[in-house]
């Protein structure tokens, strides 16, 4: 997984200093979505991946489909995937992208993990503790995990705050043995 947000990293942040320029972050997030999703449709998928398609097929079916749904730039963007044979890291582009997007206007995303769900006072209450902490805005998620025992996890960008009961048992547990 770190493979793929790695080589979809500068493709992120390049198309994020083109939007930027020239005033057009929305516009772009609506190609990458509409590039998306003719990527992930299943029959291009399947198209794409007979073991007889060139790359210049794939290239040249890719561009008819989004012909006049996406800009000229959209269309260089996708031909310069396709060619470098990154198709495959469309997804985390948009994903990054839009993340350089939230994070430039003060927001970022925040995944919560807990043993058990929880409220919405519970995770704005964590939400507020985060944007205090890192003086941004917060857009959390929370996703049910049941390994944790209980308590939370909170992961911010690269950022990881362990607050859950196996984390501290595995604290303890290295404390112990050194």
């Amino acid at each position: 997984m770190a493979e793929v947000t790695t080589l979809a990293r500068p493709y992120a942040q390049a198309l994020y200093s083109l939007a930027k320029e020239t005033d057009a972050l929305d516009v772009w997030s609506e190609a990458l979505e509409f590039l998306k999703s003719v990527a992930n449709d299943a029959t291009f998928q399947a198209t794409v991946s007979a073991p007889d398609i060139q790359l210049t097929d794939v290239e040249d079916l890719f561009l008819s489909i989004c012909s006049d749904r996406v800009s000229e730039e959209a269309r260089n963007f996708i031909q310069l995937l396709v060619r470098n044979g990154r198709l495959s890291v469309l997804d985390n582009v948009v994903r990054q992208y839009e993340s350089l997007k939230a994070e430039d206007g003060g927001v970022v995303s925040a995944v919560i993990q807990s043993a058990f769900d929880l409220d919405e006072a519970q995770v704005k209450a964590i939400a507020d503790i985060l944007s205090k902490k890192l003086d941004k805005k917060i857009s959390p998620s929370v996703a049910v995990d049941p390994n944790l025992i209980g308590g939370v996890k909170v992961h911010v960008g690269d950022k990881v705050w362990d607050a859950s009961v196996r984390g501290r048992l595995q604290h303890m547990a290295v404390t112990l043995t050194n």
